[in-house]
This record gives structure tokens, C-alpha cells and sequence, in this order.
């Protein structure tokens, strides 16, 4: 599988004019596995800054995948792909103006490639909570992890088997904006037969797409 150094996109100023925000842009950044993307979770929670957050990030998550010139983003099929060495499927790291152009496009708001270097940085402080969360978006986590000031029990794995579960599954279907105490919360006062029902609800979908995804032409 071969490495691209560049990522081709061309800077553009704070000024510079964006289009109207689109709804349906996909991340690049491929889906996580449950284990991964609580790794990913706790790593960013041992960090107190945004811009630390933002820099680990940068460095660290921050590979996505071309097949044919198309993202790749189930974590399966990544594996598959890399396993085969198919010569059109390229990996890739997305710097500062790839993720401009891609939160503009997303937000239709100004943002320099250089303003996301300072963030880095922290010589600059992010004052638009829509590109905070265009940013999570991006990387494919809860948005409050770009915060902070919120406690890292907002995080912590739910106690509840089936809260755990319906999480886990949630996570894997790409729906990072909930997060451990969103779902625990949610379901936490259901009766048992309606949170398994949900559970139930939530493991169809999980399958339907892992047979999606390894049946594609059926």
C-alpha cells in the first residue's frame, strides 16, 4: 500500500469566500472499532488544553484511505484491503488544508489553514462552536472531547450491560456524538424489555450493515 506525502489541498485566508454549508460531507477519517475509539477517548481526556486535544489528533489520528480515488472508512474493509496490497488503495495523512477546506465546506465558515496551525499551537483560541464541531466531526469523536471543561465521567463506560452494549454498537455504526452517559442516561429509567428491545433495534442495524459490507453485490 503506498503512502501519499502531500495531501493536494491549497490554503485558503480567513477571508477567503465559502459556499453554503453541506449537510451530507463525510468525513474521510475512517470509523472506529469500539476498543479503539475508547482508547482514542481516554488518551484525549489526559490532555487539559485544546490544543493539546487538537495536536494529539493531528499526530495521531489523522490516517484515511483512498480506493480508486474514493474514502474508505469501514475499519474491516481497511484491514481486507491491506491484506490484498491492492495497488489503488492508498493511505493517506490529512494536514491543516485538507481539514480547512473540509470544515468550510462543512460549516460554510472561513477557516484558514493557518488559524488550525495556531489552534495547534495554542497561540490562537477557537471562539466558533461550529467549527469545534465541525472539527470532532471530522476526526469522528463526541464533540465535547474538544472541551476541556467537561469531566471526564461524561466518558466513563456505562456500568449497565445493556447501556455498554447499545454503546459499543452505537460507536460502531459511526454515532460518536453520543457518548457513555448520553446512552446511559437515555435508557437508564426504561423499563428492561424496552432497553433490549432497543438493544435488539441496535444489533439489526450492525448486522445488516456488517452483511452489507461483506456481501456488496448481493
Amino acid at each position: 500500500m503506498a503512502r501519499a506525502s502531500e495531501d493536494g489541498s491549497s490554503p485558503a485566508g480567513d477571508d477567503a469566500p465559502v459556499a453554503a454549508p453541506s449537510a451530507d460531507l463525510r468525513s474521510p477519517i475512517p470509523r472506529r472499532r469500539a476498543v479503539d475509539q475508547e482508547k482514542l477517548t481516554v488518551a484525549l481526556l489526559n490532555l487539559d488544553t485544546f490544543a493539546e486535544r487538537l495536536a494529539y489528533l493531528f499526530d495521531n489520528a489523522s490516517t484515511y484511505y483512498l480506493l480508486r480515488g474514493d474514502p474508505v472508512v469501514d475499519p474491516d474493509a481497511i484491514d481486507r484491503l491491506t491484506a490484498e496490497g491492492d495497488p489503488t488503495f492508498l493511505t493517506f495523512t490529512a494536514r491543516p488544508p485538507l481539514i480547512a477546506q473540509w470544515v468550510r465546506d462543512r460549516t460554510g465558515l472561513p477557516l484558514a489553514e493557518q488559524a488550525l496551525r495556531n489552534f495547534k499551537a495554542g497561540i490562537r483560541q477557537n471562539s466558533r462552536p461550529a467549527i469545534t464541531r465541525a472539527l470532532a466531526e471530522f476526526w469522528r469523536i463526541h464533540p465535547n472531547l474538544l472541551d476541556p471543561s467537561v469531566p471526564a465521567t461524561d466518558f466513563a463506560p456505562p456500568d449497565d450491560e445493556i447501556a455498554r452494549k447499545t454503546h459499543e454498537l452505537v460507536t460502531e455504526l459511526g454515532l460518536v456524538g453520543f457518548n457513555a452517559r448520553d446512552i446511559a442516561s437515555s435508557i437508564g429509567d426504561a423499563p428492561d424489555a424496552d432497553r433490549k428491545q432497543l438493544l435488539q433495534v441496535v444489533e439489526g442495524i450492525a448486522r445488516a450493515r456488517r452483511a452489507a459490507r461483506d456481501n456488496p453485490a448481493s
